[in-house]
């Protein structure tokens, strides 16, 4: 099956528009779809911008509250959406603090993974740098994906995971079979700066076999910070309408 491609609406957070512009910005570039992050039910306009572009929903990004006290709401804006991928895009060092307490990580993850799936939804649990950090021979990461087993899927950010110091193809060709989808976040590792995508240290060919061999199924583009935010949005669509390219010459 193809890859598809994405761009995570986050990208466009400085930029002062509202939503649907900002779905209407990625229905210009070539990609299949966007990543939302969550902020209550979705308006009538965003679903009206989702279905003039033809977009996809690749996934709709939460935080951990959005999950444990306002379940309902989120499952809610999933129907709306058509969206059956919930990312949880973050949980801060004190859910990695040591093995114990990442171990009651793994726990909650595999508990929220269980209640969602009760919704017809897939859970993914985003990357940063912290998981990567050293429990000796191994990370918080590699203790994450053990005590999970294979019921806890990820969407691996390859930019921090090269700023954490350890080589993002590789953690993705390892846990590939768990990994439904990719940020494709381009860095300079030196000085951790993040850059648009093909300006920094990213072996973009790497990157794409990489995915090509696990079969995930979102390639997504995603800049934190960037000077131009629309700019980066369009260089960064560029590089993944190159990766469909090579996809479908392949």
């Amino acid at each position: 099956m193809m890859i598809r491609t994405a761009i995570q609406l986050y990208t466009l957070n400085d930029f002062d528009v509202t939503e649907p512009t900002k779905v209407r910005i990625a229905g210009e570039t070539a990609v299949e779809g966007v990543e939302l992050v969550y902020d209550g039910h979705p308006s009538a306009e965003t679903l009206r911008a989702l279905e003039e572009t033809e977009l996809d929903v690749a996934g709709l990004t939460v935080g951990l509250p959005d999950l444990t006290e306002t379940l309902d709401d989120v499952v809610s804006a999933c129907e709306a959406l058509e969206c059956d991928k919930i990312v949880l895009g973050f949980l801060d060092e004190q859910y990695f603090e040591s093995t114990i307490v990442t171990q009651e990580t793994a726990k909650l993850l595999t508990e929220l993974t269980t209640t969602l799936r009760s919704h017809g939804i897939q859970l993914l649990y985003h990357t940063h740098r912290h998981e990567f950090t050293s429990l000796g021979d191994r990370t918080h990461f590699d203790l994450l994906v053990d005590e999970t087993e294979n019921i806890v899927k990820f969407e691996l950010d390859l930019g921090w995971i090269a700023i954490a110091g350890y080589d993002p193809y590789k953690v993705l060709e390892t846990v590939g079979d768990r990994t439904v989808s990719v940020h494709l976040k381009d860095v300079h590792v030196a000085n951790e700066a993040l850059v648009n995508l093909g300006d920094g240290d990213l072996d973009m060919d790497r990157a794409w076999r990489s995915a090509v061999e696990a079969d995930i199924d979102w390639l997504i583009y995603e800049h934190e910070n960037p000077d131009d935010p629309v700019e980066s949005v369009v260089t960064g669509a560029a590089q993944l309408a190159k990766f469909k390219h090579l996809q479908a010459s392949q």
